[in-house]
């Protein structure tokens, strides 16, 4: 019993957190500037004032236990030049579902007139569960598949770095450094976590009224297929915001979003894939909500429009 016990669990934590390496555990987002802090704790702090934003995603409509998630973060400028971030997120793909939180700290660096540059440090906390007894099987009243699996809490920690001025930004991150376990199997035996994500973009000034603003953010995880998003993205007179995005190898979308007011952004992409999985589910669709708290650090330094 034991034994059969032992490969349950070590399928389905394989299974269950690989499927998560690639796209849960950090998950890919269409509106990457509203969620930037999830992947890099230097993001704490950079905006012009204090916010807080909210986004929910669904993706693969059409498949059952198609992924959804739900992430909250807020970012705040504790003192001139340290920034405090607070993350929280909900995921769920399949009978799998991940809740976790994280908090970071970033320290802002003036280099000249233009440029600065932040570090920035993660601690967080995270637990899997796996419910089993959703799943149909081909055996009736398995006993095997009554329990309710759960990893435990986990801690995790990362860094990142952000090179930034008005109008561009690079950044660098490693949202963890630390090994995952699922109860009694090591993760590290079967699966590589220890991904790094870069990023990029700026601001072009087409005229007066619009913008042009590319960005790229790329993945990297060892043994998985990178994962890049480039968005295309035109801002008339920084109230609306138009523009297409495409995950190489994956999905094309359009991304939409409208400052209601100096304190609420509202933001909507929709998706379609570009793969085989075109043949069964049509539609991905994310939704952002932003409400600015404050801006009364703005007047000095303004950063890039990707990230505000």
């Amino acid at each position: 019993m034991k034994t059969i016990m032992n490969t349950i669990l070590s399928t389905c934590a394989i299974t269950f957190i690989s499927l998560n390496v690639i796209g849960q555990v950090d998950p890919s987002y269409r509106n990457n500037q509203f969620n930037i802090l999830m992947l890099n704790p230097a993001q704490a702090g950079a905006n012009a004032y204090d916010d807080v934003s909210v986004l929910a995603s669904k993706s693969m409509v059409g498949f059952t236990g198609a992924p959804r998630t739900v992430t909250a973060s807020g970012s705040f400028r504790i003192l001139d030049n340290v920034g405090l971030g607070l993350t929280a997120i909900n995921d769920q793909l399949g009978p799998m579902v991940t809740t976790g939180g994280a908090i970071n700290l970033a320290y802002h660096l003036k280099l000249d007139g233009q440029w600065r540059l932040a570090v920035g440090i993660k601690a967080s906390i995270s637990m899997l569960t796996v419910d089993l007894p959703s799943l149909t099987t081909t055996t009736h009243y398995d006993p095997h598949m009554e329990a309710v699996l759960s990893s435990g809490l986990q801690a995790g920690t990362g860094w990142g770095a952000l090179l930034y001025s008005k109008s561009s930004y690079f950044g660098i991150a490693q949202p963890n450094i630390l090994k995952r376990g699922f109860q009694n199997v090591n993760m590290g035996d079967y699966v590589n976590t220890l991904g790094i994500v870069a990023y990029t973009g700026t601001t072009l000034r087409i005229n007066n009224d619009y913008s042009f603003r590319p960005s790229m953010v790329v993945r990297y995880v060892k043994s998985y297929p990178l994962y890049t998003n480039m968005n295309a993205m035109f801002t008339y007179r920084s109230k609306f915001d138009f523009g297409v995005n495409y995950e190489l190898g994956s999905s094309l979308g359009l991304t939409t979003g409208f400052e209601v007011n100096k304190k609420l952004y509202f933001g909507y992409s929709y998706n379609i894939p570009t793969s085989s999985v075109n043949r069964i589910s049509m539609q991905a669709h994310e939704l952002v909500l932003r409400l600015k708290l404050n801006n009364q650090y703005g007047m000095s330094f303004q950063g890039p429009r990707f990230f505000n």
